[in-house]
């Protein structure tokens, strides 16, 4: 009997945040990941380049994560903080490095909301093309160099992926 209720405590969680009070429901998405909208989304604690996040994410069935609102934005930034409290920078699925200024997120789909800090992207020293959320006191987006290791989210779209097992 006691596997239950270990089962139940990782299918949901407390998302304690100042600004944004949710509860991460595992709904139809696999164990470790939490439902929000029609995408299941996963915090990968381990600190790996922006393509080895990508390939991680990958190996699941998933891609980095894409966000296209504040509400969804918001959902990122209190999963993140749920695994980690100090809320570190964290890869998603932006970058730029086909083209510089041409950002695209990793799943194709169309860039329709951007969060970024003020004065990113800056691309500082030519070499940042990967993007990265939690910067600054305003947690907000940064455009990083790809080789730093970070943790990161990965998605993917309930109806249309099934992560690989």
């Amino acid at each position: 009997m006691l596997f239950l209720p270990f089962v139940f405590g990782l299918a949901v969680a407390t998302i304690p945040s100042d600004d944004y009070q949710a509860m991460l429901q595992r709904g139809n998405c696999p164990m470790f990941w939490f439902k929000f909208n029609d995408r299941c989304y996963k915090y990968v604690a381990t600190r790996v380049s922006w393509a080895d996040a990508e390939l991680h994410c990958v190996s699941e069935g998933a891609n980095l994560v894409s966000i296209h609102s504040m509400e969804e934005q918001n959902f990122i930034k209190g999963l993140i903080k749920n695994f980690d409290h100090a809320e570190e920078t964290t890869w998603i699925g932006l970058t730029d490095i086909h083209k510089e200024n041409s950002f695209m997120w990793s799943n194709g789909q169309a860039v329709n909301f951007v969060y970024w800090y003020q004065n990113e992207p800056n691309n500082l020293e030519g070499t940042e093309h990967c993007v990265h959320t939690n910067h600054g006191e305003e947690k907000k987006w940064n455009d990083e160099d790809c080789y730093f290791t970070l943790p990161s989210v990965c998605a993917f779209q309930i109806n249309c992926l099934q992560p690989v097992d």
